[in-house]
């Protein structure tokens, strides 16, 4: 026999082999009947689903932290509609629905009104957060279902009691749902994007959305069952108020499974108190362990670092021309950043040439200057040595040092020493 190919279908998938047999001249289609084989031709409709709800090639499409995070993802998702179609029940009983003395218009109009809220409620937040949304994508995407589920609870357990109120009250709490649909949508396009390891953001995205909507569909059906079971007030608080705990728990579970592998504020610090604590890199599943998703941060600086301001608040702090060379002069004249100390932060200054990798490295020029005032005149290249010492392990740990997920004002500058 004559061995001429073995096939597979990603890691994961049935393995065959294609031979010539002694006593035959035509190549043979052969499984290799293993384990795996076995469990997928008994659970025909495992491999079924998973081609309409899986992304293509999972698992290796998708990052490691994938499967954790639609487990917990689908949990809360489940228990939002079921929490949405409670408060859809209280929102119609609120604007007349079924009485006599609320006509279609008065409805109408309560309805519009609530809705265009939530229009305005979008715009806002898009300008007043939106380049937060990408920097501190886990904190936000919690934010946002705790609003939702804020928003709710106004609606079932305000609304009711101040009937003559409601299209204030429900204009207010589509503002906080308007919150919602902003910063759900843009941190989930920004997890979704971390999930897709082969440019496969579309095929990810439509599969989760596929996902969201069959979950949808069925806690709409059970929703409409827990309708039938509530005879009481005390009875509709009790299963809000369980389904909202499960919601929350379900969130703060997936926002911990995910694993992201690019810097932001919260995650850099972790990572460069443990290097300039022991030389050592910590791993990103390690960072991301310590990483708070709630409020705060899991480690702070003494003084406030803003990357990318004018050269106006340099001027306005420092006056001198001397003064101003002085600092200039400080750093080597291929560094793309400057650093300077202000009474409320320390400015970083960036060139009009400054890349991602610029910005990591003038950011970790901050932090070891805040350790010690003197270190950027006396150690500069002290400074220099350890921080390809952090670039080279971070590039080992697998830390994306590409790009960064830094607040970077767009303020660039030339200078000359």
């Amino acid at each position: 026999m004559k061995i001429h190919f073995r096939e597979q279908y990603g890691t994961k998938g049935e393995e065959i082999l294609y031979v010539t047999p002694a006593d035959q001249s035509n190549i043979v289609r052969v499984p290799l009947r293993g384990d795996k084989l076995v469990i997928h031709e008994k659970f025909m409709l495992f491999r079924v689903l998973q081609k309409i709800f899986l992304p293509k090639g999972y698992p290796d499409s998708v990052s490691d932290d994938y499967a954790a995070y639609q487990i917990y993802d689908t949990i809360q998702a489940f228990c939002s509609t079921i929490c949405g179609t409670l408060c859809t029940h209280a929102i119609l009983k609120s604007i007349g629905v079924g009485s006599e003395n609320i006509n279609a218009y008065s409805a109408t109009v309560t309805w519009i009104l609530k809705e265009g809220s939530g229009h305005v409620g979008r715009i806002l937040f898009a300008w007043w957060q939106g380049s937060q949304l990408d920097v501190d994508s886990k904190k936000w995407r919690l934010r946002a279902d705790f609003l939702n589920d804020l928003a709710m609870g106004i609606e079932i357990y305000v609304l009711p009691k101040y009937p003559h109120l409601s299209t204030q009250i429900l204009c207010g709490s589509t503002m906080l749902k308007a919150v919602v649909s902003v910063a759900g949508g843009a941190t989930r396009s920004a997890l979704t994007q971390h999930h897709a390891l082969r440019g496969n953001l579309a095929d990810v995205a439509s599969k989760d959305s596929s996902q969201e909507t069959c979950v949808n569909l069925l806690a709409s059906c059970v929703g409409l069952y827990v309708l039938t079971l509530i005879k009481s007030p005390a009875v509709l608080y009790t299963v809000f108020y369980l389904v909202v705990t499960l919601h929350l728990y379900a969130n703060l579970k997936a926002v911990r499974a995910v694993c992201l592998r690019t810097f932001n504020e919260s995650r850099y610090l972790i990572a460069l108190e443990e290097f300039f604590r022991s030389s050592r890199m910590l791993t990103p599943q390690q960072v991301n362990g310590m990483e708070r998703v709630t409020l705060g941060q899991t480690v702070s600086v003494s003084l406030n670092i803003r990357l990318g301001l004018s050269v106006k608040n340099l001027v306005d702090e420092y006056k001198s021309s001397s003064d101003i060379e002085n600092i200039v002069s400080s750093f080597d004249t291929h560094e793309r950043f400057i650093i300077a100390e202000s009474k409320k932060y320390l400015g970083v200054y960036l060139h009009f040439d400054t890349r991602p990798q610029d910005v990591l490295k003038a950011y970790f020029f901050a932090v070891s200057y805040l350790q010690d005032r003197n270190q950027l005149k006396e150690k500069y290249w002290d400074i220099q040595a350890k921080w390809q010492e952090f670039f080279t392990q971070a590039q080992k740990e697998g830390w994306n040092i590409h790009t960064h997920l830094l607040m970077v004002d767009e303020f660039r500058l030339e200078w000359k020493v």
